[in-house]
């Protein structure tokens, strides 16, 4: 994609993203170094949240840094605080117009965190996480400090929060509301919205599925 726009002479960046153990990957360093190669408009971010799944982050790469892995491909790397919301967009800023300006790509490691569960298919952070470990983050809530920064400028108050806060929950309940109350999708109907032009495979089971629908 950043290579296309490069061609292209489009003034426009390709962004991505990987958690820190996909930095640990192949195809991590292979996007990178093809990217470095032909200077393509690319920023590439890892969500450095301490854990590869279940693993560490000192246990699955033995770098101090993910942003010093950039110094291989000759790149580029930046690390930030990634709970940081203004810190974020200003780094993410100044890496999108050094690489619009056709100095090749960035990459930026954003130290964060997952509080919950990396998937809702048995993952229990308990069994490798500390609740002291996970009590530390919470203090780096970027909510939280977006909140007092704003406060502290006389950008926002409680009484905007709770205003707020009202005017979301109705919008959310209403919404909700509307989905319960629409018609259940029929199997037949989903295939149909599948294909512009239906398969003749496909064409048997919406024929096979609209028969059993209609008894």
């Amino acid at each position: 994609m950043a290579l296309g726009l490069k061609k292209n002479g489009a003034k426009n960046v390709a962004f991505t993203y990987t958690g820190d153990g996909g930095t640990s990957q192949g195809d991590f360093y292979e996007g990178m170094n093809f990217a470095g190669a032909f200077k393509a408009p690319a920023v590439f971010y890892s969500q450095n949240n301490g854990y590869a799944i279940s693993v560490p982050r000192h246990v699955q790469t033995a770098a101090p840094t993910l942003a010093q892995k950039a110094v291989a491909v000759g790149i580029p790397g930046v690390q930030v605080d990634g709970m940081d919301a203004l810190a974020v967009y200003a780094v993410s800023k100044a890496a999108r117009d050094f690489a619009v300006a056709g100095n090749g790509p960035v990459f930026i490691e954003t130290l964060t965190y997952r509080f919950g569960p990396h998937t809702l298919s048995g993952d229990d952070p308990k069994r490798y996480r500390t609740a002291e470990e996970e009590e530390e983050w919470h203090a780096k809530d970027p909510l939280t400090r977006m909140r007092l920064f704003l406060t502290d400028k006389g950008l926002w108050s409680e009484e905007q929060e709770s205003a707020w806060e009202e005017e979301v929950n109705a919008q959310i309940d209403a919404a909700m509301q509307e989905v319960e109350s629409a018609p259940k999708q029929k199997v037949s109907e989903y295939l149909k919205d599948t294909f512009i032009d239906t398969p003749a495979v496909i064409q048997e089971q919406i024929d096979k599925f609209v028969a059993k629908e209609e008894n």
